[in-house]
């Protein structure tokens, strides 16, 4: 299935990304959100765990200013798997209705 990283969601849609952690990374690049981002891996290399850990910062007034520092996390066999599990997280709990196209 092809998808790319365009946002194309309008208020109320629901959260329907394939790619979290992108969505975040863009949100901060125009400075409407603000984390850190911790990678950690465990376990052998055949059988790898990673865990991210993203806290939030701060976050523009057009979202919800609840989760700011908190700290959300996500282990998955997958680096990348992790981050976009974290990702998805924060997008919920500051309330990002956004799908990707």
């Amino acid at each position: 299935m092809a998808s790319s990283s365009h946002l194309s969601g309008s208020p109320g849609a629901l959260l329907t990304l394939n790619r979290y952690f992108m969505e975040l990374h863009n949100l901060q690049q125009r400075g409407e959100i603000k984390y850190t981002e911790d990678i950690q891996s465990a376990g052998p290399a055949n059988a790898r765990t990673w865990s991210c850990f993203i806290t939030v910062n701060s976050v523009g007034p057009a979202y919800n200013q609840g989760p700011v520092l908190e700290t959300f996390w996500h282990n998955a066999d997958q680096k990348q798997a992790a981050r976009d599990g974290a990702a998805k997280q924060v997008l919920l709990n500051i309330g990002f209705n956004g799908a990707v196209h």
